[in-house]
């Protein structure tokens, strides 16, 4: 999961200004985590934009993984994108997206080392392709405080909401600068929020992309710095945090509440499900969290229907994935919630080698019989909806009192799979084996790495203001 900062960095590097540029990736704690650099070059009828991004990543007991990708954004000679190519690279695993941009619609194919798959997105009146760049020179924050339009992502390849408006109580600097935060919307719940810093001209010259446990900062540089050979990021255990308290197994299999305030003001709403409910109240939220504590998904026939058709993440259509989901198929009388656990054996052995260098469908991971987390919940959903059982994919937190990569006590990003069985919705975790009430949602999605993303990013807007055991009265 922690190689998915790369779907955030990806919108985030600044505009470029002409010539090669040259960007530093830094975390949190001073460490290199990679760096960037973006080039203009001419053609005959107009231009392209080309952004090259590196990082390097390495965990304990797992040799080094380098992650490449570039973005290339075709523009006509007015000025107009046409098309935008994006492709990376892990190891031998490769995803290769084409997007042809027309008047309403965007045609894509998306292409992996397993499958190919078209779709078509449409654009609404006005879409922008450049991440606002082309707003902000012209932008008075004194007069119009929020900057808001709706821009193409390459790296979701979908449209998204944006809002840019400086950062609670910041002001121009004495040299002409303003920090902004950029927040992303899709369908009007936020989704990820980034610090621009703006100079004089309104040219943002640094991006700090705040993600749980830590963040990533994209700097100018010069091409000797950003080219020099840095050690491998360790990203795990820079996205954990210890818990303000340590959990005890009578707790973390009853029902918990946790109190949380929100960073920059930035509320959300966070995902509720049949075990965790959410009370929202002014700048805080409470949130239970037990078998029973939620009001789960919806139910209707449209939803359900959903959640049970393939996806590029959830390829339940295919045949490899159907034969793994057979013996649950076959025994049609097996409660919902049996058939599921049938399913959790079943998918067991693609799960084989832990990998933490991606995030990969559910077709690939068993090509692969390797990953973390979101492979376990991607694979499982996928053979769930093969097997007739609608499905979906949270992501959020979970809390690990055992050292895990050297941190012990913490809470750490974390996905999972809900599926509706035998009436309700219920959660089922491959990767831990187990469902408790230390398993926080903040996102619901189809596997998606944009959802994955997007919690994150979330998570890392939140303020632990406490935790508590809740337990029933004695009888009489």
């Amino acid at each position: 999961m922690p190689s998915l900062w790369w779907a955030a960095l990806a919108a985030a590097v600044p505009s470029p200004s002409g010539g090669t540029n040259w960007y530093l990736i830094v975390a949190g704690n001073g460490a290199t985590i990679g760096h960037a650099s973006q080039r203009i070059e001419p053609r005959g009828d107009g231009r392209e934009v080309i952004e090259d991004r590196r990082i390097r990543l390495q965990e304990t007991g797992s040799p080094a993984v380098t992650i490449t990708d570039q973005e290339v954004t075709r523009q006509d000679a007015r000025g107009r994108t046409t098309a935008i190519s994006h492709q990376s690279r892990i190891g031998s695993s490769w995803v290769r997206t084409e997007a042809r941009i027309g008047t309403d619609r965007a045609e894509i194919v998306r292409q992996t080392s397993a499958e190919r798959r078209e779709m078509t997105v449409a654009l609404p009146l006005g879409v922008r392709f450049d991440g606002g760049a082309g707003l902000l020179a012209a932008w008075d924050p004194a007069r119009t405080p929020r900057l808001e339009f709706d821009d193409f992502s390459p790296e979701a390849m979908a449209v998204e909401h944006v809002v840019i408006a400086p950062a609670s109580g910041a002001t121009v600097d004495p040299g002409g600068r303003l920090t902004v935060l950029r927040t992303r919307y899709e369908g009007g719940e936020l989704r990820g929020v980034s610090r621009l810093l703006l100079d004089g001209q309104h040219r943002v010259v640094e991006v700090v992309q705040p993600m749980f446990g830590t963040s990533a900062t994209i700097r100018p540089t010069d091409a000797e710095t950003a080219l020099r050979v840095s050690s491998p990021y360790h990203a795990v255990p820079g996205s954990m945090i210890r818990s303000p308290y340590r959990i005890p197994d009578e707790a973390v299999g009853g029902h918990i509440r946790y109190l949380f305030s929100f960073s920059d003001g930035l509320a959300f709403a966070f995902a509720q499900t049949g075990e965790q409910r959410v009370s929202l109240s002014g700048a805080g939220a409470a949130v239970d969290i037990c078998p029973l504590c939620g009001p789960g998904l919806p139910t209707d026939r449209a939803y359900l229907a959903g959640a049970l058709r393939p996806t590029a993440w959830l390829q339940s259509d295919r045949r490899e994935l159907r034969a793994i989901a057979a013996p649950a198929v076959r025994r049609p009388r097996l409660s919902g919630a049996r058939r599921m656990e049938m399913l959790l054996v079943r998918a067991r052995p693609y799960l084989a080698t832990l990998d933490f260098s991606g995030h990969y469908s559910a077709l690939e991971t068993i090509r692969r019989r390797a990953g973390d987390c979101t492979e376990a919940a991607v694979l499982l959903a996928a053979l769930g909806r093969a097997a007739g059982i609608p499905t979906k994919v949270v992501n959020g937190l979970v809390y690990s009192r055992q050292r895990y990569h050297g941190v012990s006590n913490a809470f750490m990003p974390h996905s999972w799979t809900l599926a509706y069985v035998d009436g309700a919705w219920r959660s089922f975790d491959l990767a831990l084996d187990t469902f408790d009430a230390t398993h926080i949602a903040l996102t619901i999605g189809d596997g998606d790495a944009r959802s994955i993303q997007a919690a994150g990013q979330l998570a890392s807007l939140l303020r632990w203001d406490g935790m508590s055991e809740v337990r029933a009265r004695p009888a009489g």
